[in-house]
């Protein structure tokens, strides 16, 4: 069995997160692309009109507010939106914002299709269904575009107050109307814009045709439920985060200013203690050893481990005789004849005394060593 280094095991574990994260952020968006917006590429999308503008190099942009938080100088494209078609109640909001818009000065070109209801809109148009084919013509279009998309829309008759721009036979398809300071220009059917119909008959061509007779256009993405990607700045300045985020700034500043009002705690035993040195370690080993009873015996025992010591620091061999360290420790000129002596084991320490005194003269030689070395 191969056994691989760890550094290897975690270099391919970084590999394979980062080949997923690669693999989540280019993964298709499939309900993005079948949507009914400018970015679906299927049947109810308008990628390819979008595409298209793009291409005849038309700035031609999306937006993703509601209509209050635009410029009125813009000419705001809803291709079949979701107010025209979905429950009153909950885009009562969105058009009664699009309406003081247009009235404050703002273009709206609103393209509905079948089953629009444009009552919403205050505008009072019953509509129609075309045949195979229609034929589209007027101000906007001044030549005559063949759309061959199957029932096309169009307004049953001209309106009461309003602009017909273009129209289909005699039968109205869009209407332009002054609101306020701005205007609506209502296009019966905007279906000739969806990807599957946009290269039939002239469908391209009346589309750029209304782009240079309203202006490039902003297509909205708000009124199909679209909605512009939040910001981490913004999401940190969420009222209710910023509250969360005060209480936890206080509960810090409190527990940091309670931590200040006591005195750091230590034990008075500790501080009035003598600080440790050599001398009381020397005077305490030799108590101990002195309680056998048998000096001779208790220093025999400290000098054999008093030299294992000394090997260890000389050479990493557990094997080097006795005499090697000795010789080692006794080259230092400044070695008292005493200290000598007990290395050797020339001298025995009789008496508790002496043995106190003969650790004493071995624990200096150390000391000794050990500042040569530091040296």
């Amino acid at each position: 069995m191969i056994r691989l280094p760890k550094s290897t095991l975690f270099s391919i574990l970084v590999i394979v997160l980062f080949m997923l994260g690669l693999n989540l952020w280019l993964e298709r968006n499939v309900p993005l692309e079948q949507s009914d917006t400018s970015f679906g590429v299927d049947l109810p999308g308008y990628k390819a009109a979008f595409d298209l503008l793009t291409e005849l190099k038309v700035p031609v942009t999306r937006s993703y507010f509601r209509a209050q938080r635009q410029p009125h100088e813009r000419a705001i494209w809803f291709v079949l939106p979701d107010f025209l078609h979905g429950e009153p109640e909950a885009t009562k909001t969105d058009i009664k914002d699009l309406l003081r818009w247009v009235r404050d000065g703002g273009t709206a070109v609103v393209l509905g299709g079948p089953g629009s209801d444009w009552k919403r809109l205050d505008l009072k148009y019953a509509l129609s269904a075309g045949d195979e084919s229609s034929t589209v013509q007027g101000a906007f279009s001044p030549t005559a575009r063949k759309i061959p998309v199957s029932g096309l829309i169009h307004f049953d008759k001209n309106p009461d107050t309003g602009k017909v721009q273009l129209k289909v036979g005699e039968k109205p398809f869009a209407i332009e109307n002054k609101i306020g300071s701005g205007r609506l220009v209502a296009v019966a059917d905007g279906r000739f814009m969806l990807n599957p119909n946009l290269d039939q008959g002239d469908s391209s061509v009346l589309l750029v045709d209304l782009v240079r007779a309203l202006g490039t256009p902003v297509f909205d993405e708000h009124c199909h439920g679209m909605a512009a990607d939040v910001s981490s700045l913004a999401l940190f300045g969420h009222p209710r985060l910023l509250t969360v985020m005060a209480f936890a700034l206080i509960a810090a500043l409190l527990w940091i200013a309670e931590q200040r009002t006591w005195p750091p705690r230590s034990l008075k035993d500790q501080d009035d203690a003598p600080a440790p040195s050599i001398a009381a370690f020397v005077d305490s080993l030799g108590i101990l050893y002195a309680r056998a009873n048998d000096p001779r015996a208790a220093f025999d025992a400290y000098r054999s481990s008093f030299l294992r010591r000394a090997r260890r620091q000389f050479s990493t061999r557990v094997d080097m005789p006795e005499d090697m360290v000795i010789d080692r420790i006794t080259r230092d000129r400044s070695l008292s004849p005493e200290s000598s002596g007990w290395l050797w084991g020339s001298k025995e320490p009789a008496t508790e005394s002496e043995l106190i005194q003969a650790v004493r003269a071995l624990e200096s030689c150390a000391i000794l060593k050990h500042e040569q070395r530091r040296a």
